[in-house]
């Protein structure tokens, strides 16, 4: 599983890599389809923004600006879940796991077309969560 570990937090993409991924490189496929709204020439620059921002989560366990994270929606079960800002119009969601203590998933990365979060990220969130939070052990 490829996932990143902080002092606070491990990350842990809900979207893996195939078994012959180079995990050095890999990016998510909805981080393909997001960026591929964007001039290719900031694609660089917005990726390592969202890497030190995971970073600094992982590190400090939350991200306080809200320029950099938003509260997005809710799940089934109350919890929130959020938007990590790299850029103005990509946005990663995701959410602290109650599964797996010291855990936040990125779900998912998305374009952002409008103020409004989309029912389509809302729900992909939902599904996500609901992959790993009510599976059996």
């Amino acid at each position: 599983m490829l996932e990143y570990r902080g002092s606070r937090l491990t990350i842990r993409y809900c979207e893996q890599p195939s078994g012959d991924a180079d995990p050095a490189t890999w990016q998510p496929p909805s981080w393909q389809e997001a960026v591929n709204h964007v001039p290719a020439k900031k694609h660089n620059a917005i990726w390592a923004k969202m890497v030190a921002r995971r970073e600094i989560l992982a590190n400090k366990g939350q991200l306080r600006s809200p320029d950099y994270w938003n509260t997005e929606g809710d799940l089934p079960d109350g919890k929130p879940f959020y938007a990590i800002k790299p850029d103005t119009k990509i946005r990663a969601y995701g959410r602290y796991s109650k599964r797996y203590r010291g855990v936040f998933y990125i779900s998912h990365f998305a374009f952002k077309k409008g103020q409004k979060l989309s029912s389509k990220n809302t729900m992909r969130v939902i599904t996500n969560w609901r992959n790993i939070e009510e599976q059996q052990p």
